[in-house]
C-alpha cells in the first residue's frame, strides 16, 4: 500500500483537527438536542458548528420566574466536551442575552426581547403549570422551542446571518408549526 496517500490524510485530519482548515457544518438536522428540563422555554443553535444556547426558566423557589432575571440562559458546547458554560459579556450584550419587563396583562409573566432579534417578542407565561416561550411563528401563536440560526462561514466576528427557523408546537392544536425568516 502506498504510505503517500495516508500521509496526506493524516496531515489533513490534523490540520483539521487544529483548526488551521474550515471544517463544513454539520445540517441542523445532525446537531445535538440538549437534555430535557422541566424548565426548558427554547434553545438555539447555528450552522457554524454545534454549540448550543439554552434558555431556561429560572424559577425561585416557591416555583415562580424570578423576578430579576427570569431566563437562565448558558452554552452546552458540544464541539468541545459538551460542557456547560455561562456566556461572555459580549456574548450576552450582542447577541444572546434578552431584556425582560413584567407582562401588563398576565401574573407571574414577562415580556422578553433577546438582544439579536428585538423583532420577535417572546412572552415567558406558564401554560398548564410549565413555563414556557410563548411568541408568534408564522402567523399563530405557538410555545418556542427551537432556532436555527444559518451564518456564512467564514464570517468573522459578526456573523452574516442567512435566515433563522423558528421551531415551535401551536397550543391549542398540538401540532408542530415552523417559519423561515430570511435576512
Amino acid at each position: 500500500m502506498n504510505s503517500a496517500p495516508i500521509s496526506f490524510l493524516a496531515l489533513l485530519v490534523a490540520l483539521l483537527l487544529q483548526g488551521i482548515l474550515p471544517v463544513q457544518a454539520a445540517g441542523r438536522d445532525s446537531f445535538p438536542s440538549p437534555p430535557t428540563s422541566s424548565n426548558r422555554l427554547f434553545y438555539i443553535q447555528r450552522s457554524k458548528d454545534a454549540n448550543t444556547i439554552v434558555y431556561d426558566a429560572n424559577l425561585t423557589a416557591d416555583g415562580r420566574l424570578d423576578t430579576r432575571k427570569p431566563i437562565q440562559v448558558y452554552w452546552i458546547r458540544y464541539a468541545d466536551r459538551g460542557q456547560r458554560e455561562d456566556l461572555s459579556s459580549v456574548q450576552w450584550h450582542m447577541a444572546y442575552g434578552y431584556k425582560h419587563n413584567p407582562a401588563p396583562d398576565a401574573p407571574d409573566a414577562y415580556d422578553v426581547s433577546l438582544n439579536a432579534f428585538r423583532k420577535r417578542p417572546i412572552k415567558v407565561v406558564y401554560r398548564q403549570g410549565k413555563p414556557v416561550a410563548m411568541t408568534t411563528i408564522n402567523g399563530h401563536s405557538a410555545c418556542l422551542q427551537k432556532v436555527f440560526v444559518q451564518v456564512s462561514p467564514g464570517s468573522g466576528l459578526i456573523p452574516k446571518v442567512h435566515y433563522v427557523d423558528m421551531f415551535g408546537i401551536d397550543p391549542e392544536k398540538g401540532q408542530p408549526v415552523h417559519e423561515r425568516i430570511h435576512f
